[in-house]
């Protein structure tokens, strides 16, 4: 296992990101008089449909693209196309989005860009921000998820090779000042050097930190950003240039939290063996085990290792054919992970990483960047036990609805090419992973992003405290 070095921080421009909010929004109030009153509190809380929402688009160094797209009314007990959704930066841009459709907008490079849901439109609305580089200096297909901000969250990407750069975006979307600290963790623990801490960001404010490349102790990096109040939006872009010759290029968005178990859907083995990252974040060494499993069942890597408390360590993935896999990363204390591909060992490639997959117990979905040349893609679910899921595949032509029965731990992987959005939801009450991985072509080398599914809101709850009298 290699570990990340020392790093140089440079704060130049702002995005954000902060602990992970829950799906539903919620507010509190309390009502109590003299304290010798108090006996004990009841909660009253109320629920209802969605009517607002703001989804945060960090945006990255090159233009690219913000997706839209809406659950589709057969989900939703009350669905009306009623209301509006917004795309709001430099510029404000009023999107056409009727219930179940996509749409798009522009995102102008170094902008950070909302998208705004008002009315019946806020309801299980999902975004995605797309930019594919192609140029002498960098290359590569990200796509990443615009989401809601989080204070508590991990990332992957960067290392120690030549021409290699990680580069933290942060965005503030709340109405209050907010502190982000970004600690980068490697095979010896934190590095200072690397980390940058009380980064200050005004209201609507975005800046960019630019970590850079990473010392041989940080050759497994992770980051882990914390932020106070209402939290910030963050991705982490990884940057690869070998020379002359473009590695690849990729921004994640989805914070992983620590966990015992986690999930890792939709990994690409090529001649490029994949490479699992783990961060263990308490004061005790964690066991890690990491396997992964191909949609036969069979078990095509198992191996364990101990990564000491408080740093990060990797394990490459070697013996996979070509193919998708279902990456299972379990401990005896929790861990963060994420998984990284490449479409190739050498030449002219592209990377991406997949961060470990938060659980779906209702609708998610995702909304599918166009204009990728030779685009191709691919749905992989999972699921700890046996389930079945609906799945929702809108095209230019329509929508199609297949049901899809899910082993456990035994990977599915569902065709759903031409898909403008595609829809995700486990049936009977169940829970699944889902991750879709996009492929393409451009000048005679692969492109390559994946994508794991969130879950979207549906509802919002109201929570009133009141202090009962005895």
């Amino acid at each position: 296992m290699k570990v990340i070095g020392a790093i140089r921080a440079i704060v130049a421009v702002a995005a954000g990101a902060g602990l992970v909010w829950g799906a539903s929004q919620a507010t509190e109030t309390a009502d109590a008089t003299r304290p010798a009153d108090v006996r004990h509190v009841v909660s009253d809380t109320t629920s209802g449909t969605l009517s607002d929402v703001a989804l945060s688009c960090a945006g990255g160094e090159t233009s690219g693209h913000v997706e839209v797209a809406s659950t589709p009314a057969a989900w939703l007990s009350s669905a009306t196309s009623n209301g509006s959704v917004s795309l709001t930066g430099k510029h404000t841009d009023r999107l056409k989005l009727a219930r179940g459709g996509v749409a798009d907008g522009a995102l102008p490079a170094d902008t950070a860009s909302t998208v705004v849901g008002k009315g019946g439109l806020a309801t299980g609305l999902v975004a995605t921000q797309t930019r594919l580089d192609d140029s002498a200096t960098a290359r590569g297909l990200a796509v990443a998820q615009c989401g809601t901000p989080v204070q508590d969250g991990w990332y992957f990407g960067g290392g120690d090779a030549a021409g290699r750069v990680a580069r933290l975006t942060l965005v503030n979307t709340g109405a209050t000042a907010t502190a982000v600290n970004a600690t980068v963790l490697g095979k010896d623990g934190a590095d200072s050097a690397a980390s940058v801490k009380g980064t200050v960001l005004a209201p609507g404010e975005r800046k960019v930190l630019v970590l850079g490349r990473f010392g041989s102790s940080l050759a497994s990096a992770a980051v882990h950003v914390t932020a106070t109040g209402a939290g910030v939006a963050a991705s982490l872009t990884d940057a690869w240039l070998d020379g002359e010759t473009p590695v690849g290029e990729d921004t994640t968005s989805s914070a992983v939290i620590p966990a015992e178990k986690l999930v890792v859907p939709g990994v690409s083995a090529t001649s490029a063996a994949p490479e699992a990252r783990v961060a263990v974040p308490g004061k005790d060494a964690g066991i890690v085990r990491v396997r992964a499993i191909s949609p036969s069942g069979a078990v095509a890597f198992d191996e364990v290792s101990t990564i000491a408390a408080g740093t990060s360590g990797a394990v490459r993935l070697t013996g996979l054919r070509t193919g998708r896999y279902e990456v299972q990363v379990t401990a005896d204390v929790p861990v963060a992970a994420a998984v990284l591909s490449r479409t190739a060992n050498s030449g002219t490639t592209d990377l991406t990483w997949s961060p470990a997959a938060a659980a779906v117990r209702g609708p998610a979905g995702i909304a599918l960047p166009s204009g990728i040349p030779n685009r191709s893609t691919a749905l992989m679910l999972a699921a700890p036990r046996r389930t079945k899921a609906d799945v929702i595949t809108v095209t230019g032509t329509g929508t199609s609805t297949k049901s899809v029965e899910i082993p456990a731990d035994r990977p599915v992987v569902v065709g759903v090419e031409g898909a403008a959005a595609v829809w995700v939801r486990p049936a009977g009450g169940g829970q699944l992973y889902a991750a879709l991985t996009i492929g393409g072509r451009r000048n005679d080398a692969a492109l390559l992003a994946t994508v794991p599914l969130q879950q979207t809101s549906l509802s919002q709850s109201t929570k009133r405290l009141v202090a009962a009298r005895g």
